[in-house]
């Protein structure tokens, strides 16, 4: 996992990802709370609050900076990789299984993660299904309950999997032939995950307020702004996956869609079958067991994530874990077919050997930039931004984009008034705190109405606000204009 990171540094670390992506937001997600701001009550967010819980203390002591972000996602995927071997562990993966798992694991676990939110809940959720697979109900459970509380999403499926799981276990037949309900074992098994969330939910609440760990919890601002974004499997950000977009029909089976869908649907199949086979008590045992409930809890976790919580085009890798340690599980089955498995392997290598030709091209044009928060840029983002520092250095600037971290971590930036500026997320008045900031600034510096994180394109407040002040710089390669304030309000207090 290392190699890994460090193979992708100048992608996972470029301006478009820090000064403009998920990564810088994330940044501006903990600098807005350090000041003072809370999370679903001051500014729009639809993670959970334990990561920003959990970042206090990992910036309080590496800096809030891209870098210490950077190990922070190592941590992460490392932990992941740790819950992917306990997983071969438990269900005694034949070599076919622990190789299927080790070609893929590029595609199981991310060089970096978009967000610390991300991380945590890949954390909890690969460890959840590890457990899950160990026959660890319980200690499953209840890591499904703390990853409700990093990202409401997925963890919410994985917990109802797992009382299901908890539900059929209990259930036992009667000498008579009728079925009996096992209460004290459904509820021994459930206590954990009842303490785990109590004490989390006592911890967050006296951290950032009753009101905001509700909110929190509750993935209505997720759905928003997924819905106002296109995104979704069957729209704009399923199309920015999958589409080609000109490119030649060979280059596709160097990149990850093949193996995503074919694996995807292979997955499907085998937790058919697997669910067919537990119905009928077809089980050999209580490995066997374990292997089918795996199975079909892996190709339902995939299922759900292509159809309910595919989000945009990047989206595929937040629970391709489950993807990978499924099909790993499926070359132990007694439906074992060496065939599909073997494509699909092929298929992981050839995406891993296209994702290492793309890192080592970013290598080759691009080299880091202590100036710029140790951003890699290449040498046409060097000028382009050299330009703006002359235009601009000295005087009242401001970033204006969806996913705001340039104002965290370009120096001599103004404050961030927010971390995300998205239709239908305006709760703590977001638009009149970014109104005012770009009224205070002398330049205001917007990706181009082209550039996907150009906000003004889905908020007339913005572009009305922006659009009055004349261009007075424009690039072409990063895609940014500079804009000036012919009458700048005096400096805030």
């Amino acid at each position: 996992m290392v190699g890994t990171t460090l193979l992708h540094v100048p992608r996972d670390m470029c301006f478009g990802s820090i000064f403009l992506g998920d990564r810088g937001a994330w940044l501006t997600v903990q600098y807005l709370t350090a000041h003072g701001m809370l999370p679903t009550i001051n500014f729009g967010y639809f993670y959970g609050l334990l990561p920003i819980f959990l970042g206090r203390f990992w910036f309080g002591l590496f800096g809030l900076t891209p870098i210490a972000f950077e190990l922070a996602s190592l941590v992460c995927a490392i932990a992941v990789a740790l819950a992917a071997a306990r997983f071969a562990r438990a269900l005694s993966l034949n070599p076919v299984g622990i190789g299927i798992l080790v070609v893929a694991l590029p595609i199981a676990i991310p060089s970096a993660y978009f967000s610390l939110a991300l991380g945590v809940e890949a954390v909890l959720l690969s460890h959840a299904l590890a457990a899950f697979a160990e026959n660890r109900r319980s200690h499953a459970l209840a890591l499904a309950t703390a990853a409700c509380l990093a990202k409401p999403e997925m963890g919410y499926f994985f917990g109802l999997m797992i009382l299901i799981a908890i539900a059929v276990a209990a259930t036992h037949r009667t000498r008579d032939g009728s079925r009996e309900f096992d209460w004290n074992m459904a509820i021994r098994q459930s206590i954990p995950a009842a303490i785990v969330g109590l004490m989390l939910a006592i911890v967050l609440g006296f951290e950032f307020g009753l009101q905001a760990l509700i909110t929190s919890i509750i993935p209505a601002g997720g759905i928003r702004d997924y819905h106002a974004l296109g995104f979704g499997l069957f729209n704009r950000g399923g199309y920015d996956f999958y589409s080609l977009h000109g490119a030649p029909l060979v280059g596709y089976f160097a990149t990850v869609i093949p193996f995503w869908f074919l694996g995807g649907i292979w997955l499907a199949i085998s937790g058919v079958s697997a669910a067919r086979r537990l119905i009928r008590h077809e089980v050999s045992g209580d490995l066997d067991r374990r292997l089918k409930e795996t199975i079909v809890f892996c190709a339902a976790a995939q299922l759900v994530a292509a159809l309910v919580m595919f989000g945009g085009p990047a989206s595929w890798m937040n629970y391709s874990f489950a993807l990978v340690m499924g099909l790993a599980a499926c070359a132990v089955s007694d439906d074992f077919n060496f065939a599909p498995i073997a494509i699909l392997a092929i298929m992981a290598f050839l995406s891993d050997y296209g994702i290492t030709c793309a890192a080592i091209h970013e290598w080759r044009k691009s080299s880091y930039s202590p100036r710029y928060a140790y951003a890699w840029l290449s040498s046409s983002d060097r000028a382009d931004l050299q330009s703006i520092e002359n235009l601009t250095s000295g005087h009242r600037r401001i970033v204006i984009s969806i996913m705001n971290g340039a104002d965290t971590v370009w120096p001599g930036m103004m404050p961030a008034p927010t971390a995300y500026l998205l239709p239908g997320n305006d709760i703590g008045h977001e638009s009149d705190r970014t109104i005012d900031a770009i009224n205070h600034a002398e330049f205001v510096i917007v990706p181009v109405k082209k550039n996907p994180a150009d906000a003004r394109r889905m908020l007339p407040w913005l572009d009305h606000a922006v659009d009055r002040l004349p261009v007075v710089w424009k690039s072409k390669d990063q895609g940014l204009e500079v804009r000036r304030n012919p009458h700048p309000l005096p400096p805030p207090n």
